[in-house]
């Protein structure tokens, strides 16, 4: 007579290397149909809605507690999610280029308008610097107080008079005071064009890391679905009795862990979303779609073509020689105004029954203090220009550093982007279908899964974080040697 518990073992036997077989056809399909990271991220197949689920537990197995898959997509975080992946899908045709996006910042930001206008007041003040002092003109009388400006007949010192003064300054005092408001203007438009390029590599790396969210959310989902799948094969092998029943709940606890990263990338990606329209003096809530792809240039230049091109055109570095060119012309002006100013006069004299009277004055300054005043702006100055100089220097020394460092970070996510597309992905995806398979016979259990499917997970992801390291590095490159390196 055939014992029951018998029975239900051998269709188990018999039943389980078939189900494995087909689980690990569709697994290798899935994963195989997609593309490496260098064609972006292996997509994976929906779920099959005709999947059996119902698989009765063997004799003396508990019941499956199961949180139910539709109570999950009933969950607020779940729905907003996918709503916001619809959203996204639906805008990621109209994505606008990224140069349109740099061009709107740098017409609307708030910061470079101002820049803009500060160039044009630091420009109005050179006619200033270049003008003499404004002449003196003054009026007056000696005569009767009432009426007023009547005069004392018999008296011939009453009289009236009008008088105009002009300061003359010594000659170069002027002129060196407008170079150095022209020099002083020429730093101010540099620091507007430092100002256009940081805006410009502010916008290019915030949308880049609003890309980096977008396909890390696209990950996230298809690896759902695919870890969706898992959960099925270990509520197939737990119905037969091949598999424990905490298969199931790690898998239902490792899909709660995916809605608890994709909840945390959406409010990621709304605030790069808010960072980028503000830039762009936007509403901070206007929709910005990222591309479905973004494939990486080659950067052609060697190191030394990029140090020779930012010490000629970064604007910090020309500003700062500005400043030394201002501090030795004004070091020219401490020393000039040790000679003297100059005063000329006229007055008119009208008097009562006398003839009317003309004069001249002729006045200089005298720098009788010119140890405690002069020689000390002397000073002054050659500190302030020796200072000027020290930062050019200092200034060059951080560019270099700064080139050395972005571009090394090029070549690194360039040697991680080959590393994870040729090897470390399509080993790790290896990997889980080995695991996969392994478990369908019982041979490994399904934590060995799960890990391997979170490793998978982690390198794909990885490999977005290294390609948008690479771009920012790249547009950092750009706002120090404006150069195009992003196409």
């Amino acid at each position: 007579m055939v014992n029951k518990s018998d029975l239900g073992q051998r269709c188990g036997h018999g039943l389980i290397p078939a189900l494995g077989v087909c689980f690990i056809v569709l697994f290798c399909f899935l994963r195989g149909a997609a593309g490496s990271p260098q064609d972006q991220l292996p997509p994976t197949a929906a779920p099959e809605s005709g999947s059996s689920l119902g698989a009765a537990p063997a004799q003396g197995a508990t019941p499956l507690a199961k949180l139910p898959e539709e109570t999950e997509r009933n969950n607020p975080q779940y729905r907003a999610a996918e709503t916001a992946a619809r959203d996204r899908a639906s805008l990621s045709a109209d994505a606008a280029p990224l140069e349109e996006l740099v061009r709107e910042a740098l017409e609307r930001n708030p910061e470079v308008q101002a820049a803009r206008r500060a160039v044009e007041a630091k420009r109005a003040r050179i006619s200033q610097a270049r003008a003499w002092p404004d002449p003196k003109l003054s009026v007056s009388y000696g005569g009767n107080l009432l009426p007023p400006f009547t005069l004392m007949g018999a008296d011939p010192s009453s009289a009236r008079q009008i008088s105009g003064e002009q300061e003359i300054p010594y000659p170069g005092k002027t002129r060196l005071r407008a170079e150095i408001a022209g020099r002083e203007a020429d730093a101010e438009s540099l620091a507007y064009e430092a100002i256009q390029r940081r805006a410009a590599a502010e916008v290019k790396q915030t949308y880049f890391d609003l890309y980096f969210t977008d396909q890390s959310l696209s990950t996230l989902r298809k690896d759902h679905e695919l870890l969706e799948k898992f959960e099925k094969i270990a509520e197939i092998r737990y119905g037969v009795g091949q598999a424990a029943q905490q298969d199931v709940l790690k898998a239902q606890v490792e899909l709660s862990r995916l809605v608890e990263r994709r909840t945390l990338l959406e409010q990621t990606r709304r605030t790069f979303e808010a960072r980028l329209n503000s830039l762009r003096d936007r509403p901070v809530d206007t929709a910005v779609a990222t591309p479905a792809e973004i494939r990486p240039n080659v950067l052609t230049y060697p190191l030394d073509d990029l140090v020779a091109a930012a010490q000629a055109t970064y604007p910090v570095l020309k500003r700062q020689r500005a400043f030394v060119e201002s501090g030795r012309l004004s070091l020219g002006l401490a020393q000039r105004e040790v000679r003297p100013n100059f005063m000329l006069g006229y007055t008119y004299m009208q008097r009562t029954g006398l003839p009317d009277m003309y004069g001249m004055t002729f006045s200089t300054t005298l720098p009788v203090f010119r140890r405690i005043k002069q020689d000390q702006a002397i000073a002054e100055a050659a500190a302030s220009l020796e200072s000027a100089r020290r930062l050019e220097a200092n200034e060059l020394v951080l560019l270099r550093y700064r080139l050395k460092q972005e571009f090394l970070e090029v070549q690194a996510t360039d040697q991680l982007m080959q590393l994870f597309a040729k090897g470390i992905v399509p080993q790790s995806s290896l990997a889980l279908e080995s695991s996969l398979a392994t478990y369908e016979v019982g041979k490994t259990d399904f934590l060995t899964v799960l890990s391997n499917f979170t490793t998978v997970l982690d390198y794909e992801l990885a490999y977005h974080q290294q390609m948008v390291n690479r771009q920012k590095a790249l547009a950092r490159l750009e706002e120090l040697t404006g150069m195009d390196l992003i196409r």
